[in-house]
């Protein structure tokens, strides 16, 4: 029986442990890719702001999307804020489909309006990531 119980407390640490290197190193993925897409918006590179912007919203849906899969990585007493996820994905999404409707020229915008609309859009998708960031973050 103790060394069930011995054994059951090691897995549950190392799977806690590896849930929050998974979160970590998912969130420097996103920062990494977010990078690239202000990186394609300041050079003018619109394929690569098309390119970027929409690997970065599968990884995004991926990581945030589901609601019990991101309170899974999260501390126990995080757990709760998992919905603050699932939001920071759906204003994503809204916003990574500005980007690319402006890229599409969906509205039949002018070019400088629809750089202003799809730059606006990524300082959204910013302050979605932050204000996530900031809910679930450790404390300091």
């Amino acid at each position: 029986m103790y060394k069930t119980v011995v054994a059951f407390t090691l897995a549950s640490l190392f799977s806690s442990s590896l849930m929050a290197y998974d979160l970590k190193s998912n969130m420097l993925l996103l920062n990494a890719e977010l990078s690239e897409v202000q990186r394609a918006f300041i050079s003018s590179d619109q394929k690569g702001v098309d390119e970027s912007i929409k690997r970065f919203a599968k990884h995004a849906q991926d990581l945030l999307g589901n609601k019990e899969k991101f309170a899974a990585m999260l501390p126990e007493k995080k757990k709760n804020k998992a919905g603050e996820a699932v939001m920071s994905a759906q204003i994503i999404s809204h916003n990574v489909q500005i980007i690319l409707d402006a890229i599409e020229n969906k509205h039949n915008q002018s070019g400088q309006v629809r750089r202003e609309e799809a730059q606006r859009a990524y300082t959204y998708i910013e302050h979605a990531c932050f204000r996530c960031h900031n809910i679930v973050r450790d404390e300091y």
